[in-house]
């Protein structure tokens, strides 16, 4: 039987709190949740929380323009969970741009990237990967390893027919 919302929910938490997870929730000018979506549909990315954790990832301080002048508007809310080393992250990012909330540079990273238009904006959305070069003593020694345990289990199938 499935489980209750409830129960999905109770576990969800659990689950968030064994990984450290903190949910953030941050104010921003009225359109910027709307801007967030579009980049989100322009990138096939479908979580919230993976979008924002992305533009924190791949933005920079130093390619961000100028915050524009704070204007006392309607806005909206962007809820997202992020571990520890993501808050100190968006932390790092937001003391670079002389912020003082993590709103603003919540903000000003997804209108930067909306500003860029789907193609442009694809780096800061694009999910980083991990460059591995084996050396070749380690490729060696696993070639070695491998030819090994064949050995082995060649000899253990002869030696059960018998």
């Amino acid at each position: 039987m499935a489980a209750e919302q409830k129960e999905r929910t109770a576990k969800l938490a659990e689950k968030r709190q064994e990984l450290g997870e903190q949910e953030l929730r941050h104010t921003v000018p009225q359109g910027t949740r709307q801007m967030l979506g579009e980049l989100m549909r322009w990138h096939g990315i479908e979580e919230v929380s993976e979008a924002v954790q992305l533009l924190v990832m791949n933005g920079r301080a130093e390619d961000l323009p100028p915050a524009p002048p704070k204007v006392k508007a309607p806005s909206d809310i962007i809820r997202h969970y992020f571990r520890e080393r993501m808050r100190e992250r968006l932390a790092a990012l937001t003391a670079d741009l002389g912020e003082t909330k993590d709103r603003s540079t919540i903000w000003r990273l997804i209108a930067h990237a909306h500003s860029l238009g789907t193609e442009k904006s694809a780096y800061l959305l694009a999910i980083p990967r991990h460059d591995m070069t084996v050396s070749e003593n380690v490729a060696r020694k696993l070639r070695q390893a491998g030819f090994a345990e064949s050995l082995q289990m060649n000899a253990e199938d002869y030696g059960e027919d018998d």
